[in-house]
């Protein structure tokens, strides 16, 4: 089941840097690009949106927009690209999304969601797939959330992500991810009514226990802050879920991140691969002073790859024996 686990797609965050950490960590983790909307795609430079590492794969590429015909157009550009899956964002909240009548408000226009996700479909061989919410703002509740998912399931779609919360037009981004509380029963009721569609848990799961618990219910779960704020959260998902013991030392890992790094030719890459470095840093040693040590001896040309980290040599040391436990 290659959607067991799924690493969600996050703006600003699932670029294909991480993406490409991501997948020194896990062999098993599926991924998932940031939003992308069709217009970028389109009318952008389509290869420095959608080009990739091919060790990513299995990768799906997420789209947003609401022109059925522009979304077609770019899940074909997509497939070109060669990525395994396309989906398309009818979840997300944000103020942008609701001012282009994308995102999660397409949950209130089935009609049109069903034109766009219909385009995307004829255009391409690749599963298409669905990440919604439960609802948004008074349209909600256990009918509602059915009758969504039959309507859409007809069109061809037979994969959603749920995040099991509504959407709420009134807040914020960052408060639609903790308002209102979490409804895990909802989707479970859901994935009981349709067993034959793949259903994908999303929203607060941050801990292994209840990552094996919740796939006992459903077809998959999908992680999206727990896995940038601790990235080496992936090596146990690896151990515990998978069955995949690592022979990897976390320094190993870390060598090779470095020299993809070093590799970029864009400093705007550069930059943006540095900074998920650090954000794994910083989960192996809280030190200040340590990170800063790092940082600069990447600046120095004439320090080795191999002696960058060695002022993490205990924190390191530390982190492969409680791996190893």
């Amino acid at each position: 089941m290659k959607r067991k686990f799924c690493i969600a797609p996050m703006m600003k965050k699932t670029d294909k840097h991480f993406r490409f950490l991501s997948r020194l960590l896990s062999e098993n983790a599926y991924l998932y690009t940031e939003m992308i909307h069709s217009n970028a795609i389109i009318r952008g430079d389509a290869n420095k949106l959608l080009s990739f590492n091919d060790c990513e794969q299995p990768v799906a590429l997420q789209l947003g927009g609401s022109n059925p015909k522009d979304l077609g157009i770019a899940a074909s550009i997509g497939e070109d690209f060669g990525y395994s899956e396309i989906n398309l964002n009818v979840g997300c909240p944000s103020k942008k999304v609701k001012s282009g009548n994308f995102g999660v408000f397409l949950m209130k226009d089935k009609n049109l969601l069903s034109e766009c996700l219909y385009e995307m479909k004829k255009n391409v061989s690749l599963p298409i797939t669905v990440k919604c919410r439960i609802g948004v703002d008074e349209f909600e509740g256990k009918d509602f959330l059915f009758k969504f998912v039959n309507e859409i399931s007809n069109v061809g779609i037979k994969t959603f992500i749920i995040h099991a919360r509504k959407a709420i037009s009134g807040l914020d981004t960052k408060r639609n991810r903790s308002i209102p509380k979490l409804n895990y029963k909802i989707v479970k009721d859901l994935k009981e009514e349709f067993p034959e569609l793949e259903i994908i848990l999303n929203g607060g799961i941050d801990n292994l226990e209840d990552c094996k618990n919740l796939l006992n219910n459903f077809d998959g779960i999908m992680l999206g802050r727990k896995i940038y704020d601790d990235p080496l959260f992936l090596l146990d998902v690896e151990k515990e879920i998978f069955n995949n013991v690592s022979q990897e030392s976390i320094k190993s890992i870390m060598n090779k991140y470095l020299i993809y790094i070093l590799n970029l030719q864009s400093q705007k890459d550069l930059n943006r691969a540095l900074n998920h470095l650090m954000q794994l840093i910083k989960v192996i040693s809280k030190n200040k002073k340590v990170r800063n040590q790092i940082l600069h001896s990447l600046k120095n040309k004439d320090i080795s790859i191999e002696d960058i980290f060695v002022n993490l040599k205990e924190d390191l040391l530390r982190k492969d024996l409680a791996l190893n436990l």
